[in-house]
């Protein structure tokens, strides 16, 4: 390896000026906490919903810094970790509308970007869930007989082994599946969403850490800085959702990693297969992902999904040796043609998980208080639709995204992970038992 930059190589693809932070105390329609993907969404559809309404948003460091930022740029239909759950939950009718309406996020997403002329190297390439061994070949099968009866209709056939690898030349590949979705550089998407929201008049906050939010008729979110009274506040904080009390124990940051190579010769370029630029997915739920940033550096990501004591989210923790250790070696089975790869940047990223790895919306008690998280590393789409269910939430309108399965009511509740050091025995304990699982899929 050479010697890399332990930063996020999305961030130095576009250069920030953070908006000046809160100093004052103010007052206004909507408070949203977080600008992230879930709160500039929601910003942008809210306003476009009803323009007059004074939006202001809070962010902690910039917008895209956190995790909408360092993504690994899939825009994927993706409605949860754990389809078949939701299908035995809410029927196959729900669980269509959900992604269907995600599925038209990614082709929205595509058009924002363009009609607004934000350079996010918006590329609707598809990607291909790939398998590597027998029990991931089993749930590639078992994944389009579910897509098979969620749509009503056939799905194509599976790809061979050596069908499979004329789009994508690794040895490791035994099969695949081609599923609809784009690549995007997140970091540009989150900083246009941003630019786009604050010319049609929404203000943003920048380096304005929310220390809490204070319920009432008009809740009040507090920051170091000054208040925003607002009517309604939307929290939207991703992974650190948890930093706020009603969130406590509704979910857990689990940590994602990444490596980025120098831009690629057209002579490593010839040494495999792979004119189509499909995104790459293996067949497992903590996934290993492989795809090409539009200057053909190669990125290279998942690896472990790893918890650490007390959810600790401290910027150290971006270099885990272990975890560069592991996506190495996985590398070296998918791509032995590219053992002279020189990686120059090494990072990692939390993850927002939840119990039953979907999202969640909905209102806290009182009414005014709304709330989105839970993506669990499947956000680029589904934050999109996210916007649309806060918008109708927040505004109170009876609408097809209000009704997603997404939303929670009396028949759909949040479930608590424990407190530590309960927490971090399970997160350990589950992590093995999803690899033992699969293995025996």
């Amino acid at each position: 390896m050479s010697s890399r930059k332990n930063v996020v190589y999305w961030h130095e693809t576009e250069s920030v000026t953070p908006e000046p932070p809160l100093r004052d105390d103010v007052d206004c329609d909507v408070a949203i906490v977080g600008g992230g993907y879930t709160g500039l969404w929601a910003a942008h559809f809210l306003k476009e919903a009803e323009p007059a309404l004074d939006i202001r948003v809070v962010e902690a460091k910039h917008s895209g810094y956190g995790a909408s930022g360092r993504a690994d740029g899939f825009v994927t239909p993706t409605i949860g970790k754990d389809i078949q759950a939701l299908v035995e939950e809410f029927g196959t009718r729900r669980a269509l509308e959900a992604s269907q309406a995600v599925g038209r996020s990614i082709l929205e997403i595509g058009r924002f970007t363009r009609r607004n002329k934000i350079d996010a190297e918006y590329e609707a390439n598809d990607y291909l869930m790939v398998a590597t061994d027998q029990a991931q070949l089993r749930r590639l099968r078992a994944d389009r007989e579910l897509a098979t009866t969620i749509a009503g209709r056939e799905q194509p056939e599976l790809l061979s082994g050596s069908q499979a690898r004329e789009l994508i030349g690794s040895p490791a590949i035994l099969g695949a599946m081609r599923t609809g979705g784009a690549l995007v550089n997140p970091f540009r998407l989150a900083r246009g969403v941003a630019r786009v929201v604050k010319e049609r008049g929404v203000t943003v906050y920048e380096n304005t850490p929310v220390l809490r939010v204070d319920r009432g008729v008009r809740p009040t979110v507090v920051t170091p800085g000054g208040r925003i009274t607002a009517d309604k506040v939307i929290i939207a904080a991703n992974a650190h959702q948890f930093t706020f009390e009603a969130f406590r124990n509704k979910t857990v940051p689990i940590w994602s990693y990444a490596m980025v190579s120098e831009p690629l010769t057209e002579e490593q370029l010839g040494r495999i297969a792979w004119e189509g630029r499909e995104g790459l997915v293996e067949a497992k739920t903590f996934l290993t992902c492989a795809r090409f940033t539009a200057d053909n550096r190669l990125m290279w990501a998942g690896g472990p999904a790893l918890y650490f004591y007390g959810r600790d989210m401290r910027r150290r923790r971006m270099n885990e040796t272990r975890a560069y250790r592991e996506l190495h070696k996985e590398f070296g089975r998918f791509f032995p043609m590219w053992r002279d790869l020189k990686f120059t940047y090494t990072y990692g990223g939390t993850v927002d998980v939840t119990r039953d790895y979907a999202p969640h919306f909905g209102s806290l008690p009182g009414g005014n208080v709304f709330y989105g998280y839970g993506f669990n590393g499947n956000g680029i789409a589904a934050t999109h639709t996210g916007g649309k269910v806060l918008r109708d939430l927040v505004l109170g309108k009876d609408s097809e995204y209000a009704r997603l399965l997404y939303v929670d009511d009396k028949h759909r509740k949040q479930r608590d992970f424990p407190p530590e050091p309960f927490l971090y025995v399970g997160a350990r304990a589950t992590t093995r038992l999803m690899e033992w699982k699969e293995s025996r899929a």
